[in-house]
């Protein structure tokens, strides 16, 4: 069993806590936070998301892999990569960079850009689109690639789900619906920047 201590806690969202993998410091696991009592069961349903992705052979280069699951202090735990920078340094949450304005508007453009064509192209679901959900990995000094490390596939296990995994026209349709409101997100997040 993988004791993860305090000292190791990441992060936490709406129903999970992400530590770093104290046997390997480039992955993560997240487990469920215990005192929720009510849980749509986040490590589930991704990872039935992520093998279903393995299965139609995508291309991970704009998400996080998934290592599958290992057993913790806190219960099952979903180990994934944990996004790095070239130079070691935890990546920054595309929020914090909108705010902080560290692109140019072109910079910005080809990076949304490419983004969408991987989602499109992969047919990979972004359902929880916030800009929370996605890192700005910086690969060398000037250059940056947006990787999804959370929000992917569906936020509860039902009929949606399903025709998500089913129905290519369902998820083109979703995809670009998504897509609408991760563009307001982004948005929302340059305006709260530019108020500080």
């Amino acid at each position: 069993m993988i004791e993860l201590r305090e000292e190791l806690l990441l992060g936490d969202g709406g129903e999970r806590l992400v530590f770093i993998h104290p046997n390997d410091s480039k992955k993560v696991i997240k487990v469920l936070q215990p005192q929720i009592k009510k849980h749509n069961f986040q490590n589930q349903l991704e990872f039935k998301y992520y093998n279903f992705l393995t299965k139609k052979n995508v291309d991970f280069s704009h998400i996080t892999k998934c290592f599958g699951y290992v057993d913790t202090n806190f219960g099952k735990g979903l180990v994934f990569e944990r996004v790095i920078d070239f130079d070691g340094e935890d990546s920054k949450f595309l929020r914090n960079c909108l705010q902080e304005n560290i692109f140019t508007k072109d910079q910005e453009k080809r990076l949304l850009d490419d983004l969408k064509k991987y989602l499109e192209d992969n047919e990979i679901l972004f359902i929880d689109c916030s800009s929370h959900n996605v890192f700005c990995k910086k690969v060398s000094s000037d250059k940056y690639t947006l990787i999804i490390y959370d929000g992917l596939g569906a936020r509860r296990d039902n009929i949606k789900l399903t025709l998500y995994i089913k129905s290519r026209f369902y998820t083109r349709y979703k995809i670009k619906k998504q897509w609408k409101l991760f563009m307001k997100n982004c948005e929302k997040a340059k305006h709260l920047g530019l108020r500080k």
